[in-house]
């Protein structure tokens, strides 16, 4: 009886194409550096939130926002 509800469970499993969603790492980050400087100060994975950053503190800096592929490969992982 055990057995039987073992296969069927797989065999539904098998049918329906259940498959594990895996969280994928941000493929693009957006770092934040001063015009005058060579290490940014700050890294996000959002935009918008690199925007802000640079709203805060633009009264004391000349920030630019560059965009940079991450620097984990897909295909290495």
């Amino acid at each position: 009886m055990m057995v039987k509800n073992i296969l069927a469970a797989s065999y539904f499993l098998f049918l329906c194409g259940c498959t594990i969603l895996v969280p994928q790492p941000p493929t693009h980050l957006y770092s934040v550096i001063d015009v005058h400087a060579t290490e940014p100060d700050a890294q996000f994975v959002d935009k918008g939130d690199a925007q802000e950053y640079v709203e805060k503190y633009k009264e004391f800096h000349t920030y630019r926002i560059v965009k940079a592929q991450h620097y984990t490969n897909p295909s290495e992982n």
